[in-house]
């Protein structure tokens, strides 16, 4: 009889967290898809003859992440050649002259974000290569519009369940700041400045971007 009951409860206990699970990625909740055009700077396309295809598997590693936690997928619409011939050595400067050259309103619906790569040869750690976006996302003024992120070393897709490399996760952290995730001092948080291969979300954090994940893009 105990057994019995017991077997009844477990099977109501999985009912039950199938039916939560439902709730967050059910039909009452369906799939983000986001649009991104993706940019790839001089250096980025100079070591790497395949580079397009480099940027597109960037862009999937980092979508199979928020696909798995976020029910948010990256679709690349496009993978251009920016800047043309021009190597801008700053990932400020660059995100400068993207927001110059693609302002938000030359978008036409064809895309909702602008990921570019860079592989000048700047650290990091510094001011000058950093990753960045334009803004913390919200659903008042809109998501980000752009994300600039460094890439160290010449990127291989593996699979959907991969550990993320250290570029993707970099590119995962700026997402994060595109769906409104701040910088936080917890060193085990992926939203913590200094990153590193972490690849878990504060508690804040995670609730922050299920809270925007269907707010439009700024306009």
């Amino acid at each position: 009889m105990i057994t019995r009951q017991r077997t009844i409860c477990s099977i109501l206990s999985a009912l039950c967290l199938s039916l939560s699970a439902c709730s967050v990625f059910g039909p009452d909740r369906p799939q983000r898809v986001v649009r991104v055009k993706v940019l790839a700077d001089v250096p980025f396309r100079a070591r790497n003859p395949d580079w397009e295809k480099e940027a597109r598997d960037l862009v999937e590693s980092a979508s199979d992440y928020y696909e798995r936690e976020f029910d948010i997928r990256l679709i690349t619409q496009s993978v251009s050649a920016w800047p043309a011939s021009e190597r801008v050595d700053s990932t400020p400067a660059l995100l400068s002259k993207l927001q110059k050259e693609f302002p938000v309103r030359a978008r036409n619906d064809r895309y909702d974000l602008i990921v570019s790569f860079t592989a000048e040869n700047v650290s990091r750690y510094l001011t000058a290569g950093r990753p960045r976006v334009d803004r913390i996302g919200n659903c008042q003024q809109g998501l980000a519009s752009y994300a600039i992120v460094p890439i160290g070393k010449i990127f291989h897709y593996q699979s959907p369940d991969a550990e993320p490399e250290l570029d993707v996760v970099a590119l995962i952290h700026e997402l994060g700041h595109v769906f409104g995730a701040e910088h936080v001092d917890d060193t085990s948080s992926l939203m913590n400045e200094n990153f590193g291969y972490r690849t878990e979300f504060d508690a804040k954090n995670r609730s922050v971007i299920q809270k925007n994940r269907s707010c439009a893009f700024a306009k």
